[in-house]
């Protein structure tokens, strides 16, 4: 038999109701993102976010938990990303929603079934606590990504760097092509891909839409050769970009810290790093998970590789460089490279100027604000 339980009920607010009334939560899609968000926009709010991290008036956490598959090959993991930030009065949470198999020398990830994925963005205000839209997380990803590779650039590459080299041409390849484009006068594109069908379309739309010479290499080699910035933006866990390949002035950078190898670490002069602070790792059942691959894994061995490969004067976090606080180039020779690990600033910071371009536009769907509120304490 069920139990009737009730609750003790109060006269409320009906003044608070009637103004409820009016209020909306956006449900805002990867489409309607991608309408109202430029990357100049996304550019101008994260170097802001970074400033305020650095001042010590944003947060940020992240955490994983992982469990996993029956059979061994593999884990889900679902990995929250949390950061609130003063100046925009705003909150946001990312939540992933992975299936990883276990692959060897790249990451492979679905929600559902292959090709299908689960990312989303909670957005509250730390006004008045209330949430404010709900948002699909790939167009902003992206963007967030591609962004701090464009600041790092605008921070750390020469002002005269005209030729960009891209290892990759998937989403992270586009914006940080577009990003870079946006902060030194790039007139040639080289990319590498195994892939040479992935290759020559990269090249042909990209010369299209940004009216600049794209070439597409055979060799990955070639990527470096004559380069002034080089972006590696591949799911490879295993170095695409060597150190043998460096050349004086170069500003390197990557999307996960696997894709450069250790003497390309060893021989840069300045070293830029974004990343939380702190990560959470929770494990079910661990005795069943599979060995390596993880994110712990893989971040503890990114540490251990920092420690043994850079003096602790040639690093800097990305918020002191910003705020003038740490040197970022001291000269054009210098080889200067940046590793574009996640902080969960980002998304916040991103996530609410799109709520507010949104708003603008009359665009997102509406779902009703009383939907998300209740009147039992929690």
């Amino acid at each position: 038999m069920r139990d009737e339980i009730s609750y003790v009920t109060y006269a409320g607010n009906p003044e608070a109701d009637r103004e409820i009334e009016g209020r909306n939560v956006l449900f805002i899609d990867n489409e309607t993102a991608q309408q109202v968000l430029s990357m100049e926009d996304c550019m101008d709010v994260l170097g802001s976010a970074y400033e305020e991290f650095g001042l010590g008036r944003a947060t940020a956490s992240r955490a994983s938990h992982s469990v996993p598959s029956s059979d061994g090959q593999g884990w889900f993991s679902w990995d929250p990303m949390v950061s609130a930030i003063t100046n925009i009065k705003a909150v946001a949470i990312r939540i992933k929603s992975d299936v990883q198999p276990f692959t060897e020398g790249r990451v492979e990830k679905y929600s559902v079934a292959p090709g299908k994925y689960c990312g989303l963005i909670l957005l509250f205000s730390t006004e008045d606590g209330a949430p404010l839209a709900i948002m699909n997380d790939g167009h902003i990803q992206h963007m967030r990504v591609g962004a701090v590779g464009g600041l790092s650039a605008k921070y750390l590459a020469r002002e005269d760097a005209t030729t960009l080299g891209i290892y990759g041409t998937g989403g992270m390849a586009t914006a940080h092509a577009w990003a870079i484009a946006k902060v030194r006068p790039i007139k040639t594109i080289k990319v590498y891909s195994p892939n040479s069908k992935h290759r020559k379309d990269f090249s042909i739309q990209m010369s299209r839409e940004m009216g600049i010479k794209v070439l597409d290499v055979e060799d990955p080699r070639e990527v470096m050769e004559g380069a002034d910035i080089v972006a590696a933006c591949t799911n490879s866990l295993i170095p695409v970009a060597l150190g043998d390949w460096l050349e004086p002035g170069m500003h390197i950078l990557s999307v996960i810290p696997n894709e450069l190898d250790d003497k390309l670490l060893s021989r840069c002069d300045r070293y830029v790093y974004s990343r939380t602070p702190t990560t959470e790792y929770y494990v079910a059942d661990p005795e069943r998970r599979p060995v390596g691959g993880s994110y712990e894994s893989a971040d503890s061995a990114w540490l251990l590789r920092e420690e043994k490969l850079l003096s602790p004067e040639k690093m800097a976090f990305l918020s002191d460089v910003i705020l003038g606080n740490a040197v970022a180039r001291a000269n054009d020779k210098e080889i200067t490279c940046f590793i574009s690990q996640g902080i969960p600033i980002q998304f916040t910071a991103t996530a609410m100027k799109v709520y507010q371009l949104a708003r603008e536009q009359n665009l997102g769907k509406k779902l009703p604000l009383a939907w998300f509120l209740q009147d039992i304490s929690t």
